[in-house]
Formats: structure tokens, C-alpha cells, sequence
């Protein structure tokens, strides 16, 4: 072996060998820049879609706010009512335990008061008494003279004519009664009999009834005007007194509006269950029909057939038709009118009611 061929050692870094590093380093950046590059691009699509999200929950978020704010003003008024009512109950508590105190304090006051009552029935019953009527009827054992007069019924109208025609059975007389006194008025024997059936109807009445007077001449007046929505009673002896007081003091006088008094008894406070009429023939005046002269037979027809469509109905009306002449027609109608209301039609004695 030569000299040169011992010293030439072994190259293990030739260029060969660099240029083949080299390239493995390039490979591998390239390779690394390519997907840096493409996770950079998918990075950024990711950060802008959860941008988008947060911004979407950010208006959820406020749309969510919004909401609670709004539940807490509902809870709140809520509350408040709660309270309100809590409040109430309480204030009701107090008062129900109030009251029923009361109730039993007033059912206490109630059984002393039933045991006073039957303290005082007991000692009444061994008291003499003697039952005296406020009005007494003129012949007790002709209390039922009448027969066919509706006087049942809880409620009763007495509905007196008090015209000039009841001063007199005859139209000549009654007219030559009007330049009379209001004293000699009153005492026309037409008229005091009038009065004295009146008191012996109110008389024949059950003690149960109520009843109410209404004198009709033009104008429709209460027996007692300042009570002209009350009902009577029998056994109220002061009204009774009052009633008889005031009968004395009527004095008949003008026409006859029977329309109005039919009308006057559809305001009374309460409708009766039955009415009796007391007259002397047809109606001689109506609000409906005006009219101007003398008053016919045709009128006074007329006059009466506006007066019935004015009654409350199914009221039985029963009549008691005074004597009058130049009334032909007025038993006919008054007679339909107690057959079609089921009252009846009374003409009765001169006698009555002084049996």
C-alpha cells in the first residue's frame, strides 16, 4: 500500500450527503409552512363563528334580561297584592269574629226577649179583655151582606168617585146641589152614605188585610195625602181614627177622570190583589180624549173603555154602582168589566149599609 493510500481518510459529510439534508429540511419546512398556513385559515373561520355565537348570546343574553326584569315587576305587583290581600283577610277575620260576637250577643238578647214574651202571653191570658173593633160595623150580623165582593186578598183599594154626581141620585138634583156649602155638600144623603159603606167595608176587612183609599174626581187624592204610599192596617186604630176624621172633611165636587185613577193605581207602591170601585155611572172626563162641550152618553162610553185599558191585570175589580139617572149604559159595561177581571157588580139597597 502507497503512501497516498493511507492518508486519504473517509469524507462521512460529502456534499452529496448535504444536498440530501438540505432537502429533508426543505420537505419538512414546506410541509410545516403548508399546514401552519391551513390551520391559521381554519383558526380564523372557527374565531369568527364563535364571534357570531357570542354575539347571539350577548342578544339572548339581553332579550333574557329584559324578560327577568320584567318577572321582577310582575313578582313585585304580585307581592304587593298578596299583601294587600293578606291585609284584607285580616281586617275580615276581625270583623266575622266582630259580628259573630254580635249574633250571639243578639241571640243571647233574643231567647231573654222570648222568655219575657211568654212571661207576658202567660200573665195576658189571665187578664179581662174585651176586643173592641177601631171600626165597628154597623149590623155585625150582616157582615157578609155583600155576597160576591172581592175583599180577600193580603191588599185592598178602596177607589171612591167623589164628582159632584154622588150629591144626588138625579143629575138635575146633584146639579142643583154645587152652589151648596162644602158643609151641606158633605151632608148630602147620597154622599154620607157613601162615607158609611166605605167604613163598613173597612170594617168587614180580615185583620190580616192592608188597604189603601184613593178619591177620584178630577184628580186622584189619598184618603190621608200625606201617606199616599202606605197600606193600612184594620187594627191600627190611630190610622182608622185618621182615615174617619178625614172622611168627614171630603166634599165631592167636579168631574170624573176614572182613567187616572185606574193610572194612579199602577204606581202605587205595590199592586193591589184586589180593587173596589165605588161610583154612580161612567166617567165624565179623560186624560186621552179631549174633549170640549157637553159631555154624551157616546163620551162617557168612550171615556170609560180608556179608563179600563189603564187597569193593572189580573186585579179583580168589584163595583158598587150608587144609583144615577141618565146612565143607561154604565151597569152593562161595569158588569162585563167584574165578569172579565172576576170581580163582581154590587147595586145595592138604599138601606146599606145601615142595617
Amino acid at each position: 500500500m502507497s503512501i497516498a493510500s493511507k492518508r486519504r481518510e473517509v469524507e462521512v459529510f460529502s456534499l452529496s450527503f448535504l444536498d440530501c439534508i438540505c432537502c429533508g429540511f426543505g420537505a419538512v419546512l414546506l410541509v410545516f409552512i403548508l399546514t401552519i398556513a391551513k390551520k391559521t385559515n381554519i383558526d380564523q373561520t372557527d374565531i369568527e363563528d364563535l364571534r357570531a355565537r357570542v354575539v347571539a348570546m350577548e342578544r339572548e343574553i339581553t332579550v333574557s334580561q329584559a324578560d327577568l326584569d320584567r318577572l321582577a315587576k310582575i313578582l313585585a305587583a304580585a307581592q304587593i297584592e298578596l299583601d294587600s290581600l293578606n291585609t284584607k283577610n285580616a281586617q275580615d277575620d276581625l270583623r266575622l269574629s266582630e259580628r259573630q260576637r254580635q249574633l250571639l250577643l243578639i241571640l243571647q238578647q233574643t231567647g231573654a226577649m222570648k222568655d219575657a214574651l211568654a212571661a207576658l202571653l202567660a200573665e195576658k191570658k189571665n187578664l179581662p179583655t174585651e176586643e173592641i173593633a177601631p171600626l165597628p160595623i154597623p149590623n155585625i150580623d150582616r157582615r157578609q151582606y155583600l155576597t160576591g165582593v172581592k175583599l180577600n186578598g193580603e191588599f185592598v183599594v178602596f177607589l171612591i168617585r167623589a164628582s159632584g154626581s154622588m150629591l144626588d141620585d138625579t143629575i138635575e138634583a146633584a146639579s142643583s146641589r154645587l152652589a151648596d156649602t162644602d158643609e151641606k155638600k158633605r151632608e148630602a144623603p147620597k154622599w154620607q152614605r157613601t162615607v158609611h159603606a166605605i167604613e163598613w167595608m173597612i170594617a168587614s176587612l180580615a185583620p190580616e188585610t192592608r188597604f189603601q183609599i184613593l178619591f177620584f174626581n178630577d184628580d186622584v187624592t189619598p184618603v190621608l195625602p200625606d201617606r199616599g204610599d202606605e197600606w193600612f192596617s184594620p187594627r191600627d186604630k190611630r190610622s182608622i181614627n185618621a182615615i174617619v176624621k178625614q172622611l168627614a172633611t171630603v166634599v165631592p165636587k167636579g168631574g170624573a177622570n176614572l182613567e187616572k185613577a185606574f193610572t194612579a193605581i199602577r204606581f202605587l207602591p205595590r199592586l193591589p190583589d184586589s180593587i173596589v170601585l165605588f161610583t154612580d155611572g161612567l166617567p165624565t172626563k179623560s186624560d186621552s180624549l179631549a174633549f170640549e162641550g157637553d159631555v154624551g152618553q157616546d163620551e162617557r162610553i168612550r171615556f170609560f173603555k180608556i179608563a179600563v185599558k189603564q187597569l193593572p191585570p189580573r186585579i179583580p175589580i168589584s163595583t158598587i154602582l150608587f144609583p144615577m139617572s141618565g146612565d143607561p149604559a154604565g151597569p152593562a159595561l161595569f158588569w162585563e168589566l167584574a165578569n172579565a177581571s172576576r170581580g163582581a157588580l154590587v147595586s145595592p139597597a138604599k138601606s146599606w149599609p145601615d142595617l
